[in-house]
């Protein structure tokens, strides 16, 4: 008894024969075979947040909040310069101020 062959125009002649089938082979037995980045894969997926825990690594919130910080830090900085050059300005004033006070006695 032959086993019915169906012939479909866009695959190759070689498509589904044993050879096609003996060239998955390597890759079959390599996906089922334990390796040990397999193994640090599986161990870090599930103890992935103690380790970032334990280890203090820096999440994707951790660099967002980082952001905001770094931010308002800045605001402020600008604030506090605006502010600085408003006092000098004002200390000048008042510098020659006392100096035509002093002049005019």
């Amino acid at each position: 008894m032959n086993p019915t062959v169906y012939h479909a125009p866009e695959q190759d002649l070689t498509s589904g024969s044993f050879w096609d089938e003996l060239s998955q082979v390597p890759a079959t037995i390599g996906s089922r075979l334990p390796t040990l980045d397999r193994s640090l894969d599986a161990y870090f997926d599930r103890h992935f947040a103690a380790i970032i825990e334990e280890w203090d690594l820096v999440t994707g919130s951790d660099l967002n909040n980082l952001e905001n910080r770094l931010e308002w830090v800045s605001s402020e900085i600008t604030r506090l310069y605006e502010g600085k050059m408003a006092l000098e300005s004002r200390a000048q004033d008042l510098d020659r101020l006392i100096s035509s006070l002093e002049r005019s006695k």
